[in-house]
């Protein structure tokens, strides 16, 4: 390693250099002896007292956590997904398989993160258009019903099932019936992957993990242990709930399709109870819709409202799903619904209108031990609910995703984008101008942190993730999971108390990513690009003059890592404004990787007067190797500020074109605890982990024809 001197020397060198075509993060890295595989850690067997045994991680996690700046390549390929398979034209036909896209926008932004053994290829939907009475009674069948019964060798003068289901299914429009019947069919194959998915789990333990309504509030502190979980989590199968999650995505997205193209239809209702809950089916009036044991809820159109758990699966009943057409409809619930999969799967797929959805606990995306998805393609909707949705997931998967429309979503906490404990929770929004608001107010949520004296609530919102912290409780430490937030154009409004906006605790990773538009980000505390005791924390914003700002009472966030914390925020064009008066701005305290990327436009940042921009604060502990552990001393860290471009303001004021790092007899240098802030006129920056890939050389004389390779 290079003597503090000539560290002291080298940076002089390079700043009295011309700007070259170098890569301003090499550049920057360079200042204080570091390159990019420098950056992360890859914990050893020796690192006693290091959490290395926290069951449930996710597989991302330990390389994200090695590689950093991989975060941003990871953030990026679930914003193309969304990108890509929310668009009107992929919206509007199935793939080369009869895939549609929402099957392979749920694998993408849910199965893939949570589970590795599914590849998108097809849901594998085989069932024939079927007359729907011939599909209800193949139901019964399956679930070991008789659909005739008999009695002194005769007919039963009742129940006569064939009978009864002929003249209701006579309601339903003739053209529709046989994609209705279609549906049911395949809803009958995903059924037997969602019941087979608990097989070897009791209905006691189902029901012990259904009523935890609140597992957000275990995120953090560990407040009380639910041995139920653990027990679940051992015996449960998820490859075949998530088959069937799948199965039942295509299934409703085909019929989306094929129903759509029907014209002139009628109002009318059919009711059916079957042994695994009611399917209900409307036409284009305005009606309203019972959600109560509901298997299937399916309407033509109209401006409807549907009443309790809606598109919601339960301990007992392990499906329940929802296809709307289209009109102005509201969704009310106070108990899990509207894309709620508890040891379950629920759907919700609303193709269009101006739609409200009210929820109160598990919802509009959420799922514990299951998958929950609330799929809407178009309109200006409003969603509003207290806790633990809008993309929420313990233990499961929880998705919310919208196509189109300037939309409002409002949450108390644990919700849009939310990666709970063993959890994926995604939401997804493709086009318009939307508002994200996580309630602040600590007397309406009832969340207060003790981050902000009590007086700001914990949000757990817009891409955050969290795990169980036991390690100060009963030692029952849980992994958190992943939560993103993917906004893909549109100029937006974030608002949110504390945790909140690409920030991760405790084995979680949290993501933000947004696409184009003039975008306005407002935390207080731990937001924007931050995270706390081993986790990744990141947000990444494409385009558009935005604002980062941590409101008053704010501090740690705008990249700011603590404890083997990876915090990125990038923001990649624009005249940017960043605003803190606490600390943040490229900061790392006890062994983090904290990056601020700013890399075009004129851009203004404001922070308080006794920090600077890329900054490692000492600790003394960082040169005791000879503790109980010596991990905290071994590792390496980072603060590091980059803007690039534009012609830049500072409050305190700072001189552009500059580079500013630790004085040469600071003990930060020793300890491998390492600051550099650089401002620089112009260049480019690569955000690959490692960009320089030497192209393969053919060698000399080979033969590389057809034949000389192998498979």
């Amino acid at each position: 390693m290079n003597t503090i001197g000539l560290r002291t020397c080298l940076s002089l060198v390079l700043l009295a250099l011309p700007v070259a075509a170098d890569d301003a993060l090499d550049h920057a890295l360079a200042q204080v002896g570091l390159d990019r595989p420098s950056l992360g850690w890859t914990p050893r067997a020796h690192w006693t007292r290091y959490p290395a045994d926290i069951p449930y991680k996710l597989r991302h996690f330990d390389g994200l956590l090695a590689e950093p700046l991989s975060t941003v390549r990871y953030a990026r390929g679930h914003a193309n997904a969304a990108r890509r398979f929310l668009s009107p034209a992929a919206l509007a036909k199935p793939g080369e398989r009869g895939e549609g896209a929402l099957y392979s926008l749920v694998h993408a932004l849910g199965v893939s993160p949570r589970f590795g053994a599914f590849r998108a290829y097809s849901a594998n939907l085989t069932a024939p258009p079927t007359p729907l009475d011939a599909a209800i009674l193949d139901l019964h069948r399956t679930a070991g019903r008789a659909t005739r019964h008999y009695t002194f060798g005769t007919d039963s003068p009742y129940p006569q099932l064939d009978k009864a289901l002929a003249a209701q299914v006579a309601l339903v429009p003739e053209a529709a019936r046989p994609i209705l019947g279609q549906l049911v069919a395949e809803v009958v194959g995903a059924h037997r992957w969602a019941t087979l998915a608990f097989r070897r789990t009791t209905l006691e333990t189902r029901i012990a993990v259904a009523k935890r309504l609140d597992l957000g509030e275990e995120e953090v502190d560990a407040l009380d242990y639910a041995p139920e979980v653990d027990d679940l989590a051992r015996d449960w199968d998820e490859a075949s709930l998530w088959y069937a999650a799948l199965r039942a995505t295509d299934a409703l997205d085909r019929a989306r399709r094929e129903l759509s193209a029907l014209k002139d239809l009628p109002a009318f209702a059919f009711d059916w109870e079957t042994p695994w809950g009611m399917i209900r089916l409307r036409g284009t009036g305005t009606d309203e819709i019972d959600g109560r044991n509901a298997l299937l809820l399916v309407d033509l159109g109209g401006d409807d409202v549907y009443l309790g758990p809606a598109g919601s699966s339960a301990s007992d009943r392990p499906m329940g799903l929802v296809l709307d057409l289209g009109g102005d409809d509201r969704y009310l619930a106070d108990v899990p619904a509207h894309g709620a999969g508890v040891c379950g799967v629920g759907i919700v797929l609303d193709q269009a209108g101006n739609d409200r959805y009210e929820s109160h606990t598990l919802g509009q995306g959420a799922g514990q031990f299951g998958l929950g998805a609330l799929l809407d393609l178009a309109g200006d909707d409003r969603y509003a609910m207290r806790y633990s949705g809008q993309g929420c997931g313990y233990f499961g998967i929880g998705v919310l995703a919208d196509a189109l429309g300037n939309d409002r979503y409002e949450l108390w906490s644990d919700g849009q984008g939310f990666g709970g404990v063993a959890g994926v929770g995604t939401l997804a929004d493709g086009a318009g101008d939307d508002v994200y608001v996580a309630v602040r107010d600590p007397g309406i949520t009832k969340r207060p942190s003790y981050h902000s004296e009590l007086k700001v609530s914990v949000s757990n919102a817009q891409g955050c993730a969290m795990g169980r912290r036991g390690d100060g409780a009963d030692g029952h430490s849980w992994a958190g999971g992943l939560g993103m937030l993917l906004d893909v154009s549109g100029n937006d409004s974030y608002l949110a108390g504390n945790w909140s906006m690409g920030t991760g605790y405790w084995f979680g990773t949290g993501l933000l990513w947004d696409g184009d538009g003039n975008d306005a980000y407002h935390g207080v505390v731990w937001s924007q690009g931050s995270g706390a005791h081993f986790c990744v924390g990141a947000l990444v914003d494409e385009a558009g003059d935005d604002e980062h700002a941590l409101d008053p009472g704010g501090r740690t966030g705008l990249a700011f890592g603590h404890d083997f914390t990876v915090a990125l925020l990038v923001d990649v064009k624009g005249n940017d404004r960043y605003t803190t008066a606490g600390d943040g701005l490229g900061m790392s305290i006890n062994r983090s990787v904290a990056l601020l990327l700013d890399l075009a436009g004129d851009d203004h940042y404001a922070g308080p007067a006794e920090r600077r921009p890329g900054q490692a604060l000492f600790d003394d502990r960082l040169r005791d190797l000879g503790g109980a552990s010596s991990f905290f001393a071994e590792a390496t860290s980072l603060g590091l500020f980059l803007d690039v471009g534009g012609t830049d303001r500072y409050v305190p004021e700072r001189t552009n074109n500059a580079v500013w790092l630790d004085p040469a007899d600071s003990p930060n240098w020793v300890v491998r605890n390492l600051s550099v802030g650089v401002d620089r006129a112009s260049g480019e920056v690569d955000l690959e982990p490692r960009p320089e890939r030497p192209v393969p050389q053919r060698p000399a004389g080979r033969d590389t024809g057809a034949g000389s390779g192998s498979r």
